[in-house]
């Protein structure tokens, strides 16, 4: 149970951009739900109205969380944080929660900021981490202006919680001066139905391999789809399972290569867990990543998965197991040939339960864990 205080549950407030289709914002649904169901008094801030699975995100949250948009969806983030620092703060003021929750690093600044502007000396903060800060993939005086404000922003938070202790470790080497500040909790990802065996699984012909990601230039899904023009695999298929910005520029990728029957998008696809328990291999190209969910959810089914290392935990969890590898070298034929030699093993049996540690009862308590621990910190 959370730490307790005399008079009333314990107010928990989650700041959001959007109700997007990334990852996060799931996690912000479940634990919403998870910390409501533990008696808290939960409420779910969002900058902007209009994201593309906001019905879909509030169900899962559950309507009896009240949650406050603060203006509509622009083409621009900034400007939806920006217009947005005002009303968080005077919302902030009126419900005075014990606990704040910036969900994902792009709202960081904009969580503290409202803070301060309201006044809000007893409230805990805690930042959520989405993507690595300290082995961020910007360079030079992009890379020093973004620690620069980490460190302003870390000077008024109260926790930052990471994807897993490689990122804690690479978090305290980056910012030595708030070690302290750092905890690695574990998401909730990973559903009972992902984790259901699928005993009714329908036959499919040749072999399957699955991506599990949004259509954008941060998945690098060209180098996925070059790679598999040089797949020899006989019948492989790869179905890539998202939607994005990036969706005409890859459809004439696959086309020039003459992949068009051998490649398909098939869109943004709510629940996978059918699909990945009928692959034969997932795969993640990712440029970065914090800590994927469709890895997760693709062990969950027993999946192998292949991955770049995108992501400061990727070698400490796919290093070490059966059924899993890193993509050492991304060019197409190197690629191809990984892919075929993943083909070609027996299905691995036990993924399963290294993905059970990310489910959503299990996230939820890690997370109540962390929370308990700054509010009681609070009180000393």
């Amino acid at each position: 149970m959370p730490a307790e205080r005399a008079d009333r549950p314990v107010r928990v407030t989650f700041v959001l951009h959007k109700f997007s289709r990334g990852g996060s914002d799931r996690v912000a649904a479940y634990l919403a739900r998870g910390f409501t169901d533990l008696g808290m008094d939960v409420d779910m801030v969002v900058f902007s109205k209009g994201g593309e699975v906001e019905d879909l995100l509030v169900q899962l949250a559950g309507e009896d969380i009240p949650v406050t948009y603060l203006g509509p969806a622009s083409r621009w983030r900034w400007l939806d944080l920006v217009r947005g620092l005002l009303p968080l703060a005077r919302h902030f003021r009126s419900r005075k929660p014990d606990a704040l929750v910036s969900t994902a690093n792009n709202t960081a600044l904009a969580t503290v900021i409202p803070a301060i502007l309201a006044g809000l000396h007893d409230t805990r903060i805690a930042l959520k981490t989405t993507n690595p800060v300290a082995s961020s993939r910007h360079r030079g005086i992009a890379r020093t202006l973004r620690l620069w404000t980490y460190r302003m922003i870390f000077r008024r938070a109260d926790a930052v919680w990471t994807l897993s202790a490689d990122e804690s470790a690479e978090m305290r080497a980056e910012f030595p001066t708030f070690t302290g500040l750092f905890r690695d909790v574990a998401n909730p990802y990973v559903t009972e139905r992902m984790l259901a065996p699928s005993g009714s699984a329908e036959e499919v012909p040749g072999k399957t391999v699955v991506s599990v990601a949004r259509l954008t230039e941060q998945k690098r899904l060209d180098r996925m789809i070059a790679g598999f023009a040089h797949v020899r695999t006989p019948g492989a298929q790869l179905t890539i399972l998202g939607e994005g910005e990036d969706r005409d520029v890859l459809t004439r990728q696959i086309a020039k290569l003459g992949l068009a029957h051998r490649v398909s998008l098939a869109g943004y696809v709510a629940d996978v867990a059918a699909v990945l328990h009928r692959a034969d291999l997932s795969i993640l190209t990712s440029e970065y990543e914090g800590f994927p969910a469709a890895l997760l959810e693709s062990m969950a089914a027993d999946c192998p998965v292949i991955s770049t290392d995108c992501f400061p935990a990727a070698r400490t969890l796919l290093g070490a197991i059966d059924g899993g590898a890193i993509i050492e070298d991304v060019e197409p034929a190197a690629l191809g040939a990984l892919i075929d030699l993943m083909l070609a093993r027996p299905r691995p049996i036990g993924l399963s339960v290294i993905a059970e540690r990310y489910s959503i009862a299990n996230g939820v308590a890690s997370h109540l864990a962390a929370l308990n621990n700054l509010l009681e910190a609070g009180k000393r």
